[in-house]
């Protein structure tokens, strides 16, 4: 069942399975929070997982005119997590996600001192936020929404949600979980429209600010990583595990992007070995 919680004066729709110690996810751009649904399956019955549809593109609705920067997005996330009165909380993230949670470390909003573990999937890190094929697009919509917006629309359709789907996975999806997965992105214009401004405000600044962060954080991170991934290679998670002083990495086999679509045994597997 879809809960929902203000948060910043926007509703954040969430998904809230199972009990025990919180697991919250962070997906990227253009998707929503069903993007775990096969991972939350495989862990709720240990752990309370929750997972929010933030308003990176996809939400079922338009948020209207509010801030969607990354620094706005970040104190959103901590807020999240006020709001649900979330404590000892493990955040899983992925893709955009991933570089949203690392430039949280910079500068820690209100709520994250809730946090007490940190799992990252295939993701955006230091000079790669957004990583480099996805520049274009970055610069479209900085440069002229509009056009930004037109170009994700092309994106949304049948032909493009495959595309999408093709590049981020090993394995694909099968064509009836798209809906669930692309929500507001494939449905409304209004919602690309944010898309278009959302996507405009990614910058490596943020992720390059918090490599001094990444380095003196002392909890437990786990790097659960696709190890044939264009978008984010394996030496993207080593750099990580070698940066943060208290990290493992967990290599996933002939998986990409979405290693939770690819494996999700294993992504659920490799989590709950690290919350033991």
């Amino acid at each position: 069942m879809t809960k929902a919680v203000q948060v910043d004066g926007i509703p954040i729709e969430y998904t809230d399975t199972g009990s025990g110690s919180p697991i919250v996810f962070v997906h990227g751009v253009y998707v929503t929070g069903a993007l775990w649904d096969d991972v939350v399956t495989r862990l709720s019955s240990r752990y309370r997982c929750i997972a929010p549809t933030w308003p990176f593109g996809a939400q079922s609705a338009p948020v209207g005119d509010v801030d969607l920067s990354v620094p706005a997005t970040v104190r959103r996330i901590g807020a999240f997590l006020q709001a649900l009165d979330l404590n000892d909380v493990t955040l899983v993230a992925n893709d955009t996600g991933g570089g949203i949670v690392l430039s949280a470390l910079g500068s820690p909003p209100t709520g994250f001192d809730r946090v007490s573990r940190l799992v990252f999937t295939n993701c955006d890190s230091y000079e790669h936020f957004p990583p480099g094929s996805f520049k274009p697009l970055v610069k479209l919509c900085a440069v002229n929404r509009r056009l930004g917006a037109l170009a994700l629309r092309g994106l949304a359709g049948g032909a493009g949600q495959r595309f999408f789907i093709n590049s981020t996975t090993r394995n694909g999806l099968a064509p009836d979980r798209y809906p669930a997965i692309f929500g507001g992105f494939a449905t409304s214009g209004a919602v690309r429209a944010e898309a278009a401004r959302f996507t405009a405000g990614l910058h490596p600044r943020f992720t390059l600010a918090a490599a001094p962060a990444i380095t003196s954080w002392p909890n437990p991170v786990l790097l659960v990583w696709g190890d044939s991934d264009r978008l984010f290679p394996l030496a993207h998670a080593q750099r990580l595990a070698d940066a943060f002083p208290n990290a493992t990495l967990e290599v996933v086999p002939n998986s990409s992007t979405y290693v939770m679509l690819d494996d999700p045994d294993r992504a659920a597997a490799a989590i709950e070995r690290f919350l033991g």
